[in-house]
This record gives C-alpha cells, structure tokens and sequence, in this order.
C-alpha cells in the first residue's frame, strides 16, 4: 500500500497498516494520533511535520527539514540518519530508538576539523559502588547524565594503546588533591591509604563538541581497567598502576586448590562466622604511636593478622592490619595518617592464619574450614 501526496494530510485517529507503506508530502503533516506501522516506512517531508502523538514503526524513517515533536515516538534501526543534519527539530516528549543515531552529526564533526575536546575520568568504587567524575579541562562538563567535576581532583594518565596479540595493558596514573578534597568526610589521600581504591574501576573517556558552550557530540574510550597497585602516596599525591580487564582471565586454575591452609577469608561468606559477633571494643592507652597502640586488651596471638578499626578521634573510619599483639600492645603493618589521641575507641577483630587447628580451637568452625592439613608434602608423596 502507498500513499503519496504532494500537499496532502494525514490526521486525526487514521490509521495505516501494511508493507512498503510510503508518506512524501512536500508540505503535508502527520498529527494527531495516527499510526503507521510496516516495513519500508519512509517519510522524508521537505517542510512537513510529524506531531501529537503519532507513532512510528518501522525502518529507515527519515525527515530532512522536518519537526518531530509532542509525544512522537521513532522506533527502529537506522533512526534519523538524515535528522541529524539539516534544519530539523527533535522536541518535547519524542523519542528515538534504535542503531546509529547521531552517527552522522559524530562523523561530520570530526570530518571538519573544528572541534573541542576533553577527556573524563570515571571512577567507580569496588566497595560501595559509588561513581565519581572528574574531568581534566577548567570547566564542568555533562555528559551521559553525569556531572565531571574540574575543581577537585586532578587525574593524569592512561593513555590510549595499540598492539598486535593478545596482552593484559597495565598503565599508571597519578592523582593530585589539596588537603581540603574531602570523601567520606576525609581527606581523598588518607582514605587512598585506608583502601578506598582497592579494585576500583577507572575509565578514561574523550568526548567531542562544536565549542564550550556546546553539549558533547560524541566520544571514544581510551582506557578501561582495574587498580592493581599503588606505588606511592603522600598527602597531596598518588601515583597507581591501573590493569586492562584482562587481568581478570589471569586467574588461578583449578580454582580451589588442594592446599593445607584453608581456602576461606576469615568472616567471609564460605567461613560463615559473623564479624561482629567477635568485635571487641577497646581505648588508645597513654604513649601511643603511629605504628603502635597500648592497650591491655591485647591477647598475644589472638589479634595476630587480625584488624582494628577506630570509631573516634582523628583516625575515625580508618583500619589497619595487626602485624603482631603481645598481651599489651597491637602493632600494625601500615602506619596511621594521624596520631592516636588516649581514649580514642576502636573494634578489634581476631586474625586467623588458616590453619585446621586454628579454626578448631579458636572458632569451633571446622564444619566449614576448606584446609586439607594431611596432604603429604611433595618430599614424601608417592
């Protein structure tokens, strides 16, 4: 079924079903709430208008000069191939769906030459999930519903790489932040140290636009990976290594290995034991330093490779591996930004080293425990 006209109207509740149906009004309109459904659907107004809450379905609807607005509706793959340029208007409520959108406005912006660029970090945290956005340019930027931040953190690194075979890209970056850069209420750098970064994700995104004023055309991706170190950290500087995510197929096989500590982490899901329920509180005694916490609760061996987190004072929010307990004292493996004040509160936790007969006398949870202690060592094995 065709319908052609050169001046001609569609309006009102009309409805048009059926393959190869063709609408070419020269100055005509589609308004109301007509439908057209069909393969081949092909409207191509040089001054006409699509309105109300026409819906269209279909392939390759094309309109030059023409104006979709209301609560229009263009589904289908190759959408506005020919809207992206032009004098045309897409406004109000409608909605295009479907492969290549825009691809046209993209390329003829790049095909000219005079462009703005600028590049966007996106950093999402392993921990909470939390998105951060930053960009490198002096202004703000949206882009994808997102807001990226110039005035807080600066981020450099991550270059875009080309090379033949397969290889696990591992590049570093550096951030800069002056101490007043505040996450979670703290400083960005002392939060660094407590873990903040530990397997986050960071994106390196450049996008494209006519000028400043402009809202971005289009962009490329430049790096995507995982934090796999950090190589220094100070209290205004960060210097990290960042893998591709094919580190991610770097994975130990089998995956459980037959070994004689266990295969579980203390309080984790395969453990089962709660963490708070072997939560102890304690205080920062008299002569602490930053490595080193006074305190008489400090059962030797308990606390060994066991944790500590402190609920108030200057370190609040902040925990530390315990290096080694000797009845009185905890020593940590990492130093603390701040010096404990005496009377500071804090959570201590146990460690376990894996072994089948911590796990029987010191948490009964043998049940659970994946250690296979009576493996012959290889010295002795047939």
């Amino acid at each position: 079924m065709s319908l052609v006209g050169a001046h001609g109207t569609v309006s009102g509740h009309a409805l048009l079903l059926g393959a190869g149906v063709t609408s070419m009004p020269t100055t005509g309109s589609i308004q109301a709430r007509s439908t057209l459904n069909g393969s081949g659907l092909a409207l191509k107004p040089t001054a006409g208008t699509i309105s109300g809450q026409t819906t269209l379905t279909g392939v390759s609807q094309a309109g030059h000069h023409g104006t979709i607005a209301g609560q229009a509706a263009l589904a289908a793959a190759g959408l506005a191939r020919i809207f992206a340029v032009g004098t045309g208007a897409i406004s109000s409520q409608a909605m295009l769906n479907g492969v290549g959108m825009g691809a046209n406005a993209f390329a003829a912006l790049l095909a000219s030459r005079q462009f703005v660029m600028a590049d966007l970090f996106t950093i999402t945290l392993a921990r909470t999930g939390q998105t951060l956005t930053f960009t490198n340019i002096d202004r703000p930027v949206w882009w994808n519903n997102a807001y990226y931040d110039p005035y807080s953190l600066a981020i450099q690194g991550l270059q875009f790489k080309k090379s033949v075979g397969l290889t696990v890209d591992e590049q570093a970056i550096s951030l800069s932040a002056t101490r007043d850069l505040l996450i979670n209420g703290r400083p960005w750098f002392d939060e660094i140290a407590n873990g903040l970064l530990d397997h986050a994700e960071i994106r390196r995104e450049r996008v494209f636009a006519p000028d400043w004023n402009s809202t971005p055309v289009g962009s490329v991706i430049l790096f995507d990976g995982i934090v796999s170190t950090i190589d220094s950290l100070t209290t205004t500087q960060c210097q990290l290594k960042v893998k591709s995510y094919l580190s991610l197929l770097n994975q130990p096989m089998p995956r459980n290995s037959w070994q004689t500590s266990c295969l579980h982490t203390l309080f984790d899901a395969g453990c089962t034991l709660s963490k708070s329920a072997y939560q102890v509180t304690g205080q920062v005694g008299a002569g602490s330093t930053l490595d080193t916490l006074n305190w008489n609760g400090a059962t030797s061996g308990y606390y060994w490779q066991g944790t500590i987190t402190f609920t108030s004072g200057p370190n609040t929010g902040l925990s530390r591996t315990i290096k080694l307990a000797t009845g009185s004292q905890l020593m940590f493996h990492l130093p603390l930004p701040w010096m404990p004040l005496t009377g500071d509160s804090f959570f201590a936790y146990p460690g376990c080293d894996k072994t089948y007969q911590t796990c029987k006398n010191r948490f009964n949870n043998t049940a659970n425990n994946r250690s296979y202690p009576f493996i012959p060592t290889p010295t002795i094995a047939l």
